[in-house]
């Protein structure tokens, strides 16, 4: 067999609790199927592959084999019990349908909500929750047709008598009898069970305050921008060597690539202003990380007199700002002076914080600007209108596009305005003239006065208020996004605003806080889908809760880990999150399914039914979780471009997995013995009360 197969995980963990190669290729098969499968639904869709697409496939594949391994575990184990492949086959699909169909359920119901938030998000993450959708439908597909087909066809007894096989059966009958007698221990002593589960759950919602949250990790895609202003009034040339000066000072670094600078960043077209793109060599290829550049970077060039510097990384999803700044603070109000000086005190406040760099504000005070302020009684005394006055200095000083021509099949606009000579001074100003009311020309220096200022380079507005952005990066080891915003508001709360001028988070905060909400929003619609998805599979309204105690026990691990391994929050964490809900609620399903049906079927009492259906279930919870714990590992485990947001992802849905897992086994019969047993009590109570 190829070496390459035993290199999936997910395999071995099938061959080892089955111990059969044909029906651990059967499984397996669900996998490039179901992905080929998915290929041309991706196409039909017109989606690329992309990250995200790419992200969702490889997050599946661990959910791909899921319904295969239910079903043939459960094929095997009637083969096992004397039957033949074909009856094994239809018996085994027949009676877990049922649980591998509200399995598949759960999870589209999960990712549905996902692919129709609303916001930046919601469409970043559509062709992220569909493809995990269609993955898992058509594994569904291929796990009721194709399996149960090949199973019936290949199926034959494993003839492996070899020492390991033997030992490793033993090893899982030594399993199924550890978890019988704890699992009697639990029923028997079930308030101590549910005190130590719901005691580690509190645990963990403690410590869940000191997980960090952020936006999106700042990932080392080897890849920076240098922000740089030179002094107002800099010619282009001027800006043009500096940053030429800055190109120089880090080439010569062993992670230095290449880079190229652009000069004038908007429709303004400020020659001031320039930046430089920076690529560094791949991130196996050097010892240095891109936030260590970086850091390099914002040290080396901090010194550089009359210069602004900063330092921001290019990110995949932007926070929506003005610049790329992780911080961005919006002051509205009317007096441009005032709302500058709030932004002066605003800075020096973060910087008596620890961990905010490239501090700075898009108020920009020195450009050169001439005022002309009309004297009304001596115009209109002369018969010139003020509108007059701007009409005609307007055209003569900014210029006038009076026509259009082509030139080289381009429409180009036709200006008009006065030669330089005549208007690059004010006394050039002062000397022109306009016509009165009587036709008669009129110099300008009768009744305008002119006054040479220095002020703003821009005003920006929003809602007809005047606004200055402070902006801020962080440094990622001792800043995190959601420590910034709430230092900041704590900030803000101090300054004692007047009335009339706000500060608002704006860019990263903003889109972080919007994004939270709706996977907030999504995360509670995906557990009311789950639930009635189970309700109406089950025919109960009480059963389903019992099932969706998973969810929280899966906490503990998701969360434990994070705390663990100092991981943060971020909007990729939640998206693993709210992939738990519907990969959880799978062992709970199997495990009532089967107790259900040894109740109706075999006639069984609650609590045989649940020491019998839950040893039976054991394997096949362990195998789908454990396959998809496997398919997890390789992203937890990566260390390539972007590993920063999906790794944490990864562990907080292997945690969950396995935490789930374990308290699902003992806690879940439990909690059904003890309202089986509760719901008869009170039957009986009634039926007493009504004799």
């Amino acid at each position: 067999m190829p070496l390459t197969f035993w290199r999936r995980p997910s395999h071995f963990d099938c061959f080892l609790f089955l111990r059969n190669f044909r029906i651990t290729l059967i499984s397996a098969l669900a996998i490039p199927i179901s992905v080929m499968a998915t290929f041309m639904l991706l196409n039909w869709m017109n989606f690329t592959l992309n990250t995200m697409t790419m992200l969702a496939l490889s997050l599946s594949i661990g959910i791909l084999i899921d319904d295969a391994i239910v079903v043939v575990e459960n094929i095997f184990r009637h083969f096992k019990q004397g039957k033949n492949a074909e009856e094994a086959a239809k018996i085994g699909t027949r009676e877990i349908a049922l649980a591998a169909f509200a399995i598949t359920m759960s999870i589209v119901a999960v990712f549905l909500p996902v692919a129709f938030m609303k916001g930046m998000i919601g469409r970043f993450f559509y062709q992220f929750g569909l493809t995990v959708t269609f993955a898992v439908l058509l594994s569904l597909f291929v796990a009721f047709s194709l399996t149960p087909m090949l199973a019936a066809k290949f199926l034959k007894p494993s003839e492996s008598n070899h020492f390991l096989s033997k030992w490793i059966g033993k090893a899982l009958y030594c399993l199924d009898q550890i978890y019988e007698s704890l699992l009697i221990k639990a029923l028997k002593f079930y308030k101590t069970s549910l005190f130590i589960a719901f005691f580690l759950l509190g645990m963990t919602i403690y410590l869940s305050q000191y997980i960090r949250s952020e936006f999106v990790p700042l990932e080392d895609q080897s890849e920076f921008f240098i922000n740089v202003r030179t002094p107002l009034g800099s010619s282009l040339s001027v800006t043009d060597q500096a940053l030429k000066n800055i190109r120089a000072q880090i080439q010569d670094n062993d992670w230095f690539k290449y880079s190229f600078s652009t000069i004038g960043n908007d429709s303004f077209n400020k020659v001031n202003e320039g930046g430089i793109y920076v690529k560094m060599t791949d991130k196996g290829t050097r010892t240095i990380s891109q936030m260590d550049a970086m850091k390099w970077v914002r040290e080396k060039l901090t010194n550089l007199e009359n210069m602004k510097i900063s330092v921001e990384p290019v990110e995949a999803i932007s926070g929506g700002g003005a610049r790329n700044a992780a911080i961005q603070l919006d002051i509205k109000g009317h007096n441009l002076g005032k709302i500058d000086e709030i932004a002066q005190n605003l800075i020096a406040i973060l910087q008596g914080y620890e961990g905010y760099v490239d501090l700075d504000t898009s108020y920009e005070k020195g450009k050169p600007e001439i005022e002309i302020h009309i004297k009304r009684d001596q115009a209109f005394a002369l018969g010139v209108a003020p509108s007059t006055i701007a009409q005609s200095v307007k055209p003569l000083i900014g210029g006038s596009d009076i026509s259009k021509f082509r030139a080289d099949g381009e429409r180009c606009n036709i200006t008009v305005r006065l030669k330089e000579a005549f208007r690059n001074k004010t006394k050039d100003l002062l000397n022109l003239s306009v016509r009165n009311d009587q036709g008669q020309l009129m110099k300008l220096n009768h009744f305008i006065d002119v006054q040479e200022k220095q002020g703003p380079v821009q005003i920006d507005r929003y809602n007809r208020f005047r606004i200055v952005s402070v902006y801020s990066n962080l440094q990622s080891e001792k800043k995190v996004l959601g420590e910034a915003i709430n230092e900041i508001q704590s900030a803000i709360q101090s300054m004692n605003l007047p009335a009339g001028y706000s500060v608002q988070l704006s860019g990263h905060a903003e889109s972080m806080n919007e994004s939270f909400a709706n996977l907030l929003f999504a995360l509670f619609l995906a557990l009311v889908v789950v639930y009635m998805v189970l309700a109406s599979q089950f025919e109960s309204f009480i059963q389903p809760l019992i099932i969706m105690l998973s969810v929280p026990f899966s906490m503990i691990g998701a969360l434990g880990i994070l705390v663990i391994t100092q991981s943060t929050l971020s909007i990729f964490t939640i998206i693993g999150i709210i992939m738990l809900m519907g990969m959880v609620t799978k062992n709970a399903i199997l495990l009532i399914d089967y107790i259900n049906l040894l109740r109706s079927k075999d006639g069984l009492d609650i609590r045989t039914a649940i020491l019998r259906a839950a040893p039976t279930r054991l394997h096949p919870i362990m195998m789908t979780t454990l396959a998809m714990v496997f398919g997890m590992l390789p992203i937890a485990l990566s260390n390539g471009p972007g590993s920063e947001s999906r790794a944490p992802m990864a562990l907080a849905i292997i945690g969950g997995l396995v935490s789930s897992m374990f308290l699902t086994l003992i806690i879940v019969p439990v909690m059904y013995y003890m309202v089986d047993n509760g719901i008869n009590f009170f039957t009986n109570l009634f039926k007493q009360k009504k004799q």
